[in-house]
């Protein structure tokens, strides 16, 4: 039976039974209530109910997360301190305490990040592509939007897409909704992911936000401007983990130094969010609900350009635009040392302005006799040929 159908056959049920109340006891109309709830939030996806906390062995808090928690998941904070995920009881996990993470070193990587190579080899001559899509169609932010079928979580998409254009990479945004937002919206949004990765992209990210109801720990400013952290999410049960969990590394590492405070850490969760399907793939959480809209699109150039560092390399964002803008100038500054060049040679050759004038006349008229008499011509081919026929 589909969700739809259960939650018809629930409203019936309740229906019914408040029918007989009197021969039920209280508690089994209250359980049958919160079954309800629990059924209709699903349609809305991660609230606060969701929320489980991570504490470590000695109580000290780690982190929280809508996604849920399982055993042997992992989580890396702000702080590159690497935990562990040892016990689940309820909505509070355990986590062991693993050390602290030198992210380039954990894969490999030597030297500072400034002399990172970049992720994507051999693109000098090939367009610069990602690819963004929204498995959790209906996120949004307080105070946002009542429930739809786009939530505002699209427009950080749309952000982000503007910030990764003005540097020059092609970005293609898919705007399917794939609610509700239950547990199946990632097998919906596969066929999306699949045909963005069959346009070539150089990486593929989901963008989302958190759920938990704390602003205070996505909250940050970051070279002056106030916005929400961004958490990054690899699926620890796919076949592309260690390549995605290599970029997230990479990633975080380039973000802290270039702008520290903005990547919150890096949670390895159960499951794989279609990422099995490209060895560049991200789910990125832009703030939490009870951020604004605002705040995320504030990060999104900051995300963008570590993103960009990450996958063209180190002090090459912006060339394509700036060769633009290059090449405009240095069209202008050939076409004032032409015109520089005739005004000296009429003055030279005229005598005054009214023989500078003349001449001036003189071409122009010659020019555009000269470009009619072609353009009858061949008119008067045309019609020749015509006739022939």
């Amino acid at each position: 039976m589909s969700k739809i159908g259960k939650l018809f056959f629930y409203v019936l049920l309740i229906f019914l039974l408040n029918l007989v109340q009197p021969v039920f006891a209280a508690n089994d109309i209250g359980n049958l209530t919160t079954s309800l709830k629990d059924l209709t939030t699903s349609f809305i996806g991660h609230t606060e109910n969701d929320i489980v906390e991570v504490y470590d062995e000695k109580g000290k808090y780690i982190f929280s997360t809508c996604m849920g928690v399982s055993v042997g998941d992992r989580y890396i904070n702000e702080a590159n301190e690497e935990y562990e995920v040892i016990k689940v009881e309820g909505k509070r996990g355990i986590a062991k305490f693993l050390g602290k993470v030198d992210l380039l070193e954990s894969i490999g990587l030597a030297g500072s990040v400034s002399e990172l190579p970049p992720l994507v080899q051999g693109q000098k001559n090939k367009r610069k592509k990602i690819a963004i899509y929204h498995t959790h169609s209906a996120e949004s932010y307080i105070p946002g939007p009542a429930f739809k079928t786009r939530g505002e979580i699209y427009d950080v998409g749309a952000a982000l897409k503007q910030q990764f254009e003005k540097r020059g990479i092609t970005t293609i945004q898919s705007k399917r909704s794939f609610l509700p937002h239950d547990g199946g919206a990632y097998e919906r949004s596969r066929g999306t992911a699949i045909e963005l990765l069959r346009q070539g992209p150089d990486a593929i990210f989901d963008i989302h936000r958190d759920a938990i109801p704390r602003a205070e720990e996505y909250l940050t400013n970051v070279k002056g401007k106030k916005i929400s952290k961004v958490r990054l999410v690899v699926g620890r049960q796919n076949p592309n983990m260690r390549p995605n969990d290599q970029m997230a590394r990479r990633l975080k590492a380039i973000a802290d130094k270039k702008y520290p405070g903005l990547i919150r850490g890096i949670f390895y969760a159960k499951g794989k969010y279609n990422q099995d399907l490209s060895p560049r793939a991200l789910l990125l959480e832009f703030g939490t609900h009870v951020t604004t809209k605002e705040q995320a699109e504030a990060s999104t150039a900051m995300i963008a350009d570590s993103i960009y560092t990450m996958l063209y390399g180190a002090g090459t964002a912006g060339t394509d635009r700036a060769m633009s803008s290059a090449g405009w100038k240095n069209l202008l500054l050939l076409i004032g040392i032409t015109v520089i060049a005739v005004v000296i040679y009429l003055i030279l050759n005229e005598d005054g302005l009214s023989g500078i004038l003349e001449r001036l006349k003189k071409f122009s008229g010659e020019e555009f006799a000269n470009v009619l008499g072609r353009y009858k011509r061949s008119k008067q081919k045309i019609k020749k040929r015509r006739k022939k026929r």
